[in-house]
């Protein structure tokens, strides 16, 4: 199961971009799940909040997927 090491990279992501805008808590992160990318969407709505808990500003944070068409990961939001 790869979703954990995946949302691990996403959190670290997020994380970074909210402490370079001084973003003091994140209250979800929209992802786009390609079809084939090999991703099971619902491993990482279960695992997502054992990776959020890594970081401060995500303890609250919600996970919004969105599956699209093709193989690709990519965070299309943000939102604080």
């Amino acid at each position: 199961m790869h979703e954990l090491g995946v949302l691990r990279q996403v959190t670290r992501t997020v994380n970074r971009i909210a402490q370079e805008n001084r973003i003091p808590q994140v209250k979800h992160i929209a992802l786009d799940v390609g079809q084939t990318s090999g991703i099971v969407p619902q491993y990482l709505m279960k695992l997502f909040p054992v990776a959020r808990d890594e970081y401060d500003v995500l303890h609250t944070a919600e996970l919004k997927l969105c599956t699209v068409p093709g193989s690709g990961l990519q965070i299309k939001e943000i939102g604080y």
